[in-house]
């Protein structure tokens, strides 16, 4: 079995996050109601009372709970990304994951992937024992380099343009889906996202940096 990580936070849908030209793509993990009301426009005589009544209204009524799930065992030998297919010990352990995953008895509300062919692989494999499931792909969740190691590591050394490219891409996946339960969702949600190693290590450990108080790990 690969790597699972279970993130409970305080919205569902099936589909990428809108761009910038429509409303706001995120909400940051550390966003409090209050950071979305604009406070100095308060009623002078009930103030307070107006304030608490726009404060229920941002405030998340659901929770997202959130599977981090590592892609399967692949062909590191490929010559080309394409050509890093699932082997047959890998095909077995998603078989077995979404076989785990189905005994839950929860409704999924989706599974969000990166584009890369080991994800892809893994995803159509788990989703056969989900039925009904959407499938969104993203590139946002490609494997990369987000941050340099600290202290170094001997086997692994990509250049240093990559920690930029790869970093502020991985932030954005990050900003993009892990964040509260918009204030409109009622019910809570269950969400499966199929990645890679760095960008699930990058997701855990910013998302403990940034709001750990505020959300559970299971």
């Amino acid at each position: 079995m690969r790597q699972k990580n279970h993130l409970n936070l305080g919205g569902g849908g099936c589909s990428e996050p809108r761009s910038s030209e429509g409303r706001t793509l995120y909400f940051n993990i550390r966003r409090e109601p209050v950071s979305l009301i604009n406070v100095r426009k308060r009623n002078a005589e009930s103030g307070e009372e107006e304030l608490a009544s726009k404060l229920d209204h941002y405030k998340a009524k659901a929770t997202r709970h959130i599977f981090l799930i590592r892609h399967s065992q692949y062909h590191v030998d490929g010559s080309q990304e394409k050509d890093r297919t699932l082997t047959p010990l890998g095909r077995e352990q998603a078989e077995l994951t979404g076989l785990r995953l189905a005994s839950l008895g929860l409704k999924f509300n989706k599974i969000v992937h990166s584009s890369m062919t080991r994800a892809v692989e893994t995803t159509d494999i788990i989703s056969r024992h989900l039925p009904g499931i959407c499938k969104v792909s993203t590139d946002l969740l490609r494997e990369g380099a987000p941050i340099e190691p600290d202290p170094p590591v001997s086997h692994w050394k990509p250049e240093a343009v990559q920690y930029y490219e790869d970093g502020a891409r991985i932030e954005a996946a990050f900003r993009n889906y892990i964040h509260r339960a918009d204030a409109r969702q009622e019910e809570d949600s269950y969400e499966i996202f199929i990645c890679h190693a760095n960008v699930i290590r990058y997701i855990v450990c910013r998302w403990a940096a940034a709001g750990w108080a505020g959300c559970g790990l299971k």
